[in-house]
């Protein structure tokens, strides 16, 4: 019963899906964050928002990252496909680290802010540092976009040759 359920969970469907839902918040953040910047004066709900979204990217990375672990784990390798499912498992692992060091770099802008002036002065730029990390959200956003369509249309069969 696990062993299905994880079969399911790690199949490139599933995973191109999960990405899809997880880029809904991230493209959510990008319009609403935006519209408050430079023009509230505290941002401490925005700057919450960015650290959430990118906890959920470092997260998410970590998870693609490790799909062949997974596997690993609940027996799913050495099947009859095995060097489709480790060709999934190479693309599934760059997309992985790229996601979770764009959430850091996401996670270290806001992290700036939070420290105190007395450490690293950030006074006048607090928006700025938001707003960078807002960009690492959207760069996340594209790359889970071009990672989805990877997984559901151009992850071509001649790839499993190479591995």
């Amino acid at each position: 019963m696990i062993r299905t359920l994880m079969l399911l969970l790690t199949s490139r469907y599933m995973i191109g899906l999960i990405s899809l839902v997880i880029c809904i918040p991230m493209v959510i953040t990008l319009f609403e964050v935006s519209k408050v910047l430079w023009v509230k004066p505290d941002m401490k709900e925005e700057m919450d928002i960015v650290t959430g979204i990118g906890i959920i990217m470092i997260g998410w990375g970590v998870v693609l990252e490790e799909r062949k672990t997974l596997r690993e784990i609940f027996g799913l390798l050495e099947v009859q496909d095995e060097q489709w499912q480790l060709a999934i498992d190479h693309v599934c692992h760059n997309y992985g680290v790229g996601q979770l060091c764009i959430g850091l770099m996401a996670e270290i802008c806001i992290e700036l802010i939070k420290i105190p002036n007395t450490i690293i002065y950030t006074g006048e730029v607090d928006d700025y540092l938001v707003a960078a990390g807002l960009v690492f959200v959207g760069v996340g956003a594209l790359l889970l976009v071009r990672h989805v369509l990877v997984m559901f249309f151009f992850l071509p069969r001649s790839v499993a040759v190479a591995h």
